[in-house]
């Protein structure tokens, strides 16, 4: 994040703007979205920045909260703008990037992805620098639109402004309120713009032009948006209008195309994803159908063990029960036919005894009969004996 207290294109600066980048920089600074919130210098052609944007969610969200049109107050008045983006979930952490054309003198329209070697040496790399703002050749030079981010730490944007473009002054101001265009916006619109006219020529589509198409069309893609007073000097050389592409309404329309293409696209993809998402449910569905039939196959098959079980266990009582009761019928019946046996038994002791006593009450009988008999005869023969 940068502290706010910095002025472009002048050497001052209050205590308070001070403290603020002290408070600033000790805050965590995020580095999760390429090509905005970086962790390193990088400066990258419009198309591979554009490729960056488009390959990671959260650049793709990054909005854009501002513009400023900034102006070289030295060479051939180079114009270029700081972009300031605020990050979609860290809605504290702002990043600055630079974005400008300037004549490309390799003819192969790159740019170095690791600027590090703007370290070596300010005002040689600034003289370095200037010569391809001020001279391009005379001839057909391929343009060099490029955006420049960098880790958002404090003295990295004054160190590369001043470095890159030496004294400068800042002309006017674009404030984006609630339609905020997003960093994906930009780097369509910048996409477009750059594919427009990949030539850098002088008199037609030079940095002013750039500058000043892509201010343009910004306040038509975000019509609420806040402007400062204009300033008169933009796209002028010492007081002088310089001449450029009157292409605001063509690239316009041209980036309303390709913007709708993108959107197109992305509702594709996200029919797409859908689809697949459905597809996945309802593979997911089938598995867990199945899943569920096997499970309540396995459930069955438990049900049915254990009325199995039960059934056996059933069985085996009833068997038990009966086994127990003929074996209770058996004692009983053995039990009364030992009792009616011993019953017999006793019953033909008893009447054996009583005939024996009968017997022998009948011999006593018998012998008492015949003794009083005998008595009587023995009696009677006494008597006749006398």
């Amino acid at each position: 994040m940068f502290f706010k207290g910095f002025k472009y294109g002048a050497n001052r600066f209050s205590i308070r703007g001070f403290l603020a980048a002290i408070f600033h920089s000790l805050m965590s600074s995020p580095c999760d979205a390429p090509g905005v919130f970086a962790k390193s210098e990088s400066k990258c052609g419009i198309e591979d920045w554009r490729e960056l944007i488009s390959a990671n969610e959260l650049s793709l969200k990054c909005q854009l909260e501002k513009v400023i049109y900034c102006k070289c107050t030295n060479g051939k008045e180079h114009e270029f703008l700081l972009l300031h983006f605020r990050h979609p979930t860290q809605q504290d952490a702002e990043a600055i990037l630079v974005s400008d054309r300037i004549p490309d003198p390799t003819g192969d329209n790159t740019t170095n992805n690791n600027n590090n070697n703007h370290n070596n040496g300010s005002s040689s790399s600034r003289r370095m620098q200037s010569s391809r703002i001020i001279s391009p050749s005379i001839g057909p030079t391929p343009a060099q639109d490029s955006v420049f981010t960098m880790f958002n730490s404090v003295g990295n944007i004054p160190t590369y402004l001043d470095r890159t473009y030496g004294e400068f002054v800042r002309l006017t101001e674009l404030q984006f309120t609630s339609a905020r265009p997003s960093a994906h916006q930009l780097s369509v619109l910048l996409s477009v713009i750059h594919q427009h006219s990949r030539a850098y020529k002088v008199r037609q589509y030079q940095c002013y032009w750039y500058a000043h198409t892509v201010w343009e069309v910004l306040k038509r893609i975000s019509p609420d948006c806040f402007e400062t007073e204009e300033s008169a000097v933009r796209s002028s050389y010492r007081g002088l209008t310089i001449d450029k592409a009157d292409s605001v309404d063509e690239i316009y329309n041209k980036y309303g195309k390709e913007w709708a293409c993108v959107e197109q696209e992305a509702a594709d993809l996200r029919r797409k994803e859908e689809k697949q998402a459905q597809q996945l449910r309802m593979e997911g569905q089938a598995e867990e159908r199945a899943r569920c039939q096997v499970e309540i196959e396995q459930v069955t098959r438990e049900k049915e063990e254990a009325v199995r079980r039960a059934e056996e266990a059933v069985r085996r009582t009833e068997e038990e029960a009966a086994r127990r009761a003929e074996e209770a019928v058996r004692r009983v019946e053995e039990e009364a036919a030992r009792r009616a046996e011993e019953a017999g038994r006793r019953a033909e002791e008893e009447a054996a005894r009583r005939a024996e006593e009968a017997v022998r009450r009948a011999e006593e009988r018998i012998r008492a009969e015949l003794q009083a008999e005998i008595d009587r005869m023995r009696a009677q023969y006494e008597r006749h004996a006398v």
